[in-house]
Formats: structure tokens, sequence, C-alpha cells
């Protein structure tokens, strides 16, 4: 089960990455005139719905996992997609971040250890 755990989680993170890939050649404005070309122009971009697909991938894994694990158990390995957001983020986007960040993620993580050795 835990293997479906983890696929769970990367195929939620890489949906996340995809989305972010695809966000970044939108111009979106949700007023009342523009909702529906907004709305159009995310449901045209290939990043964007791709990463759509992966979360409900995801959500399907997601589902099996809670079949036969408990929540309590299960939902902390969640957090292993901020590792590897972090990770892409960094070396994918060239996006920085701290010192605090990385020892937030670092504890996160260790957090994850502790929850599933119980």
């Amino acid at each position: 089960m835990l293997l479906l755990i983890i696929v769970s989680v990367l195929l939620g993170a890489i949906g996340q990455i995809l989305v972010k890939i695809g966000a970044q050649h939108l111009e979106l404005s949700f007023t009342w005139t523009n909702l529906w070309p907004s709305l159009i122009a995310i449901m045209k971009n290939i990043p964007v719905m791709s990463g759509l697909l992966l979360y409900g991938l995801s959500f399907i894994i997601w589902v099996k996992v809670l079949t036969k694990t408990e929540l309590s158990y299960a939902y902390p390995f969640v957090s292993i997609g901020y590792l590897f957001i972090l990770i892409v983020s960094y070396f994918f986007f060239k996006e920085h971040f701290t010192l605090s960040r990385v020892m937030g993620t670092i504890l996160i993580v260790l957090g994850v250890i502790f929850v599933s050795r119980s």
C-alpha cells in the first residue's frame, strides 16, 4: 500500500508542476465578461489539462489507498510532495528558496518518517 501512497502523491505533485507550466502561458480574468474566455483558455491549455488528468488519477489511487489504510497513517505522506515540488521548482523553474523553507521541508519529511514507523 505504501507504493500506491507514494504514486498518488507523486502524480499529484507532477500534476501541480504541469499546471504551473501551463499557467505561465495564460492571461486570465474572472470578471463576468471574461469568465468564459478564461475558462476556455484553461481548457485549451495542454499542460494544465494534463495536470488535471494526473490529479484525477492521483485521486482515484488515493481512494483505493483509503479503502485499505488508515487516513492518519496515509495523509502525512502527502507532504512528500512538498519535498518533490521544492526540488523541481529549484531546478526546473529556477525558483529560489530560503534556509527556513528548506529546514521546514526537512522537518515535514522527518515527521513522515516518524508517522510511517508507527
